[in-house]
């Protein structure tokens, strides 16, 4: 009678294997991520998460063969900036998703962990369960056997002395599945139930050992990509300075200057000569000086390398003359041109006195999230202006630092001329060193930001 009952369990607790989920949209990736690392409960849940898993392969083979065009475009690379900036684009694309799919699955082997370990406690629970009712049902179903004084299968065929006694037996039957066929079909539920969380188990712990692997390979696809947006960036340093003087040229020739962010020329504003000034930047590091780039190129200003979202604070008491967060905070790239001055993305112009002396000083590649001031507005050293970002055209986060000399021109001729022009520069121009105050040039000249900060 055991047998018997084991065999007919085994074959109502079968189930079918699932098989990839044809018709779902997996393109809510940060759903089925969240979805998926938690225990299923049900088989259509277990299906739709294989097929989850099976549209991850398909997209890391897609970034895969992506890459290896990417690298064959590199290869053949020419000093030509319109491709430099095509495949700068296209290397921050596939960074991007790089870097979004290795922190998904970090997060869902965090959360894969937690649920295993609780399906593990549930498990144990369950087969308690099991244990108990089964022992419960074998032991009812051998006494009510017993009362019918037969060996049910063999003695229903072949001892019933006449039809009275094998209507007897068969009646003995009936009270077995009539008292036991609720609790049977519970204990089924309950199996299956069980064997459910043991595949799921096993599913997530697999699902975390091919996560780790696939991270272990996009991070080295990672430092591959760097390592070619390096090379991109030397050859694009070479020509940036030209192409940036000539966007500003053409925008000035076609008045085709910014209006929104720039001050009015109405405003009348009291600042406070300071006797120094205070680093913008604190925490932060020079990753590339004023004049020259390390691997060549021109770059007018000073680079202050931080992560996203440290403040940028005001270097002396003054007034902001231009603030502007067209540009995504991480949106940064060789040849994005977004922003103002061109490439700059989110940027900011405020003037101040330092010991009789006008500076205007810049602030470009901040972040859009953030933003604490507007044009017009009377800042004191020190003050919250904004975060570091990586807008417009920019390899990295970090905060770009120029410093134009007025030397004893007023604040309301600065202002006045600034309105008109918004020209971060002052007239020094964007592709020439001829203008440095260290090179004898005259106000309005270029500072090195380093003498200050």
């Amino acid at each position: 009678m055991k047998k018997l009952f084991s065999c007919i369990l085994c074959l109502s607790l079968m189930v079918c294997i699932p098989v990839y989920a044809q018709d779902v949209d997996y393109s809510d990736e940060d759903y089925w991520y969240a979805t998926c690392s938690k225990v299923q409960t049900s088989q259509e849940g277990v299906k739709a998460c294989v097929g989850f898993q099976n549209y991850l392969d398909d997209q890391f083979n897609k970034l895969k063969e992506e890459m290896e065009s990417y690298k064959n475009d590199l290869g053949s690379l020419q000093l030509n900036s319109s491709r430099i900036e095509e495949l700068a684009k296209k290397q921050k694309t596939l960074s991007d998703s790089l870097d979004s799919q290795v922190k998904n699955m970090e997060n869902q082997i965090v959360e894969i962990n937690k649920e295993i370990e609780a399906v593990k406690v549930e498990i144990e629970e369950k087969q308690k369960e099991i244990d108990k009712w089964s022992d419960q049902i074998s032991t009812r179903m051998i006494n009510e056997q017993a009362g019918t004084g037969t060996n049910i299968l063999i003695d229903l065929i072949m001892g019933s002395s006449s039809l009275n006694e094998m209507f007897r037996r068969f009646s003995g039957i009936e009270r077995i599945t009539a008292s036991d066929q609720e609790q049977i079909e519970q204990l089924s539920d309950l199996k299956k139930e069980l064997e459910l969380k043991k595949d799921e188990q096993e599913r997530l712990s697999d699902q975390i050992e091919e996560q780790k692997e696939r991270i272990e390979e996009e991070k080295a696809f990672a430092q591959e990509l760097q390592a070619s947006y390096d090379q991109l960036a030397e050859e694009y340093r070479k020509v940036e300075a030209d192409l940036k003087q000539k966007l500003q040229e053409q925008a000035a020739a076609s008045n085709n200057i910014p209006s929104a962010g720039v001050i009015s020329p109405s405003v009348e504003v009291t600042v406070p000569s300071v006797s120094g000034f205070i680093n913008p930047v604190p925490g932060a590091y020079r990753s590339a000086g004023t004049w020259a780039y390390p691997g060549g190129g021109m770059h007018l200003g000073e680079d202050m390398a931080a992560s996203i979202g440290t403040p940028v604070i005001a270097p002396a008491d003054g007034v902001i003359i231009y603030a502007s967060n067209p540009a995504p905070t991480n949106g940064g790239y060789l040849g994005n041109w977004t922003g103002w001055p061109y490439g700059g993305g989110n940027t900011i112009e405020m003037l101040c006195n330092v010991n009789g002396t006008l500076y205007a000083i810049s602030f470009a590649h901040l972040a859009q999230e953030g933003f604490g001031v507007s044009a017009g507005q009377v800042v004191s050293q020190g003050q919250y202006l904004a975060a570091v970002g990586n807008s417009g055209n920019s390899s990295g986060a970090h905060c770009h630092i120029e410093v134009i000399n007025l030397g004893s021109m007023s604040m309301e001729t600065a202002i006045s001329r600034f309105a008109a022009s918004a020209d971060f520069a002052f007239g020094a121009g964007w592709n020439t060193t001829a203008t440095a105050c260290e090179a004898g040039a005259s106000a309005p000249c270029r500072e090195r930001p380093e003498r200050f900060f």
